[in-house]
């Protein structure tokens, strides 16, 4: 098998401990034929050893000698990845079923304008790491972005299967911290180019794919648990976060929409927003790049995804 027939898993973390042995050892034991793993250390300070992880499993191990976020270090392991195809996860994910990889990598050589999400099965981890299903299901039709006065722009799931009897289902946004895409089509749509530290990389891969032409799609045929946590194993600055949403909603939105939701967040968010706001003023010369090869690239407008967008979230409630 040459590396254009397999499958490169990226696998960005900071100060995971045990779940990233626990992680690569589940993809072990489900997949089928040669793929390859990149645990991309982002300068972690808790003193584990992932290095004897990495030799253990035989992944190629990468060491940031600074602190990049996990949109920059993703970033760096598809740049590094030498397969047409790779997938994303976070380092606290388990696999069920055996050969998952050769499905994706099916699902992805048929649909080379897109970006393939899992199910999600939803787990929790008690002080012990002892790890559980929780009382939700798994989620099979994706998420939406949410516009509201609560979360303001940030994935939320879609509760309803709006295509039961399809095993790729069409979705506004993916969700789940587990999505796949060939490296061309990310280098092409830039992948997650100017974003910092953390957070709303699920919502501008979805908005661009859109916009591009292509689909973001979730698959039936492979599922991966993922432990969601009350807290981050490490400190994410809010503003960080702030600066995101507030990136992301410059490159695609009208004045209209933006002007909205900048009242809303900065209702919200306070000091953040203002910070926020200051270092988007800074960053603008950069946006405006951004914003022009984007606008070259695209065949929909933002409209598109608007309505694809509150069609799900009319149909959810």
């Amino acid at each position: 098998m040459n590396n254009m027939e397999k499958l490169t898993i990226i696998i960005p973390f900071l100060n995971e401990g045990i779940e990233v042995q626990r992680t690569v050892a589940s993809i072990k034991k489900t997949v089928v034929g040669e793929y390859q793993v990149y645990l991309i250390n982002d300068n972690s300070d808790d003193g584990y050893d992932y290095e004897a992880i990495a030799n253990q499993y035989k992944c190629i191990y990468i060491h940031n000698e600074q602190r990049l976020g996990v949109a920059a270090s993703r970033n760096k392991g598809v740049g590094l990845c030498d397969t047409k195809y790779f997938l994303l996860l976070d380092a606290h994910m388990r696999f069920y079923k055996r050969g998952w990889n050769k499905d994706l990598l099916i699902d992805l050589k048929n649909n080379p304008r897109s970006i393939i999400c899992s199910q999600t099965k939803v787990l929790e981890s008690d002080n012990e790491g002892v790890v559980s299903d929780t009382e939700m299901k798994s989620f099979y039709c994706g998420g939406y972005i949410d516009f509201g006065s609560k979360s303001i722009f940030r994935t939320e799931w879609t509760h309803v299967d709006l295509a039961p009897y399809n095993r790729l289902i069409e979705i506004p946004c993916i969700i789940g911290a587990a999505y796949a895409c060939s490296k061309e089509y990310w280098n092409y749509i830039k992948g997650l180019e100017g974003l910092i530290t953390y957070g709303t990389d699920e919502e501008l891969l979805s908005v661009k794919v859109w916009l591009e032409g292509g689909r973001c799609l979730l698959s039936r045929d492979w599922t991966v648990g993922h432990i969601y946590r009350k807290e981050f194993p490490y400190e994410v600055p809010s503003v960080d976060i702030v600066y995101n949403r507030l990136f992301v909603i410059e490159l695609f939105f009208p004045y209209a929409v933006k002007r909205d939701l900048y009242s809303k967040m900065k209702v919200m968010y306070k000091d953040n927003f203002s910070k926020a706001y200051t270092m988007l003023r800074e960053n603008y010369k950069s946006i405006k790049v951004q914003k022009e090869y984007l606008d070259s690239i695209f065949t929909r407008d933002i409209d598109y995804f608007l309505n694809l967008n509150s069609s799900v979230i009319n149909y959810d409630k």
